[in-house]
């Protein structure tokens, strides 16, 4: 009989849907530049949600924050470094590989002219021969995006393998290819995750072989009770 082994937490994945954007809700007796339909910013409401999540997590030190590029997967992951305690993350990163699906033809935007908003913005690693942070679905298919979701959760398991907390704010389509990846689950399988406004989802990965319930563990998926004002007390316990 095989010893067991410890467990030995290698990385702690908090993904997060950014805040209600204008894109969510329309754009009714607005009239957008082509700009702000490409690239929606969160609206007040969303603001609000963005810094009710920071708020959440405003006495929980994360290691590293990164985000998508478009502004309002950017706004969400920045409201989060700003109210971070003085042990924490306080800038962020940003990977055009966490952009949403199906923004085949947007320009995207160059770090200086994120900066103007965002000064504590930086390329992440890896990211650094991008001019500009955007990247646009090469066909609509499911295989692509998974594929890409299978990257990513890569990218995060071989940069972070000791224990770090992390947190990436993205869209509610790609962080659903983020989850069926992270968790070794198939598009094919006739379920889905819903992803609501600064819903956060808790993954845990071990090292191989140490998980006490397996090497991968979703904690908790699309809690927003950060944003019930009047009953904090039921929001999960990040200690």
């Amino acid at each position: 009989m095989s010893e067991k082994k410890e467990p030995r937490l290698a990385l702690e994945l908090y993904l997060v849907r950014h805040g209600q954007s204008q894109g969510n809700i329309g754009y009714e007796g607005i009239n957008p530049s082509e700009d702000e339909l490409w690239d929606p910013k969160l609206t007040e409401l969303g603001q609000k949600q963005a810094e009710l999540l920071g708020e959440r997590f405003s006495d929980f030190a994360f290691d590293h924050i990164l985000a998508s590029p478009y502004a309002r997967a950017t706004a969400t992951g920045y409201a989060v470094a700003m109210q971070q305690p003085e042990n924490g993350c306080h800038d962020l990163e940003l990977h055009p590989l966490f952009c949403e699906c199906g923004m085949s033809e947007n320009p995207g935007k160059t770090i200086e002219t994120i900066r103007q908003t965002y000064p504590n913005t930086r390329k992440a690693v890896g990211a650094e021969g991008y001019e500009r942070l955007i990247y646009n679905d090469k066909t609509p298919e499911d295989e692509e995006r998974m594929n890409r979701a299978k990257t990513m959760i890569k990218y995060l398991t071989d940069r972070f393998h000791n224990g770090e907390k992390v947190l990436v704010a993205a869209h509610a389509c790609f962080n659903t290819f983020l989850i069926f990846a992270a968790l070794g689950l198939s598009t094919e399988q006739g379920f889905d995750f819903a992803n609501g406004n600064t819903g956060v989802t808790k993954i845990l990965f071990y090292e191989e072989g140490t998980g006490k319930y397996g090497d991968r563990v979703l904690v908790y998926h699309n809690d927003q009770s950060h944003l019930f004002r009047d009953f904090r007390g039921i929001q999960l316990d990040e200690t």
